[in-house]
């Protein structure tokens, strides 16, 4: 069982290559609205050994998607086949460069109208385009990545024994 958990850990690490991604947008220009109340929503353990939390998060008013909790990724990333279901138009004038356990790398950007989970909501963040085609074969399923530009708006409260993670106005 240690071996499947590594190995599912050490996938997971190599497919978020470039989650850790520094964009060339400048300066954030998050806002939280100011009817964004404090909520909570569930998250599921999956993967072997529970080694992802899955979040519903919903995208420029469509969802709910299966999102990953993932602390280590500076912005929200994206499935390039949800990006296509949206039709979110890729920002070809920004790019970023994302770091990882292998490497750097080039990165498309885009720009979402709004992101909301429970009723905590956030407008104009930018997101990064991954293709997350192969996650399916590490027995998980997900459409993108939480990443700090949204949770970094709320104060984070996960709470394992309900399974509920809340988020609070800062």
């Amino acid at each position: 069982m240690k071996t499947v958990i590594a190995s599912f850990l050490m996938a997971i690490g190599t497919l978020f290559t470039l989650t850790a991604c520094e964009a060339e947008v400048g300066p954030s220009a998050v806002t939280v609205p100011a009817d964004s109340a404090a909520g909570e929503v569930d998250f599921q353990l999956t993967g072997p050994g529970g080694a992802a939390m899955l979040v519903p998060v919903h995208i420029n008013g469509e969802g709910p998607f299966d999102f990953v909790l993932d602390t280590g990724a500076t912005l929200m990333c994206l499935d390039a086949r949800l990006i296509e279901r949206l039709a979110v138009p890729v920002d070809t004038r920004q790019s970023g460069i994302g770091a990882g356990i292998e490497g750097t790398g080039q990165i498309q950007l885009v720009g979402l109208d709004s992101v909301r989970i429970g009723s905590a909501r956030a407008e104009e963040l930018s997101a990064c385009v991954l293709d997350l085609a192969h996650t399916q074969a590490l027995g998980i399923e997900f459409d993108g990545l939480i990443g700090l530009n949204f949770l970094r708006e709320f104060r984070v409260t996960l709470d394992f024994a309900r399974n509920v993670m809340i988020l609070q106005s800062r």
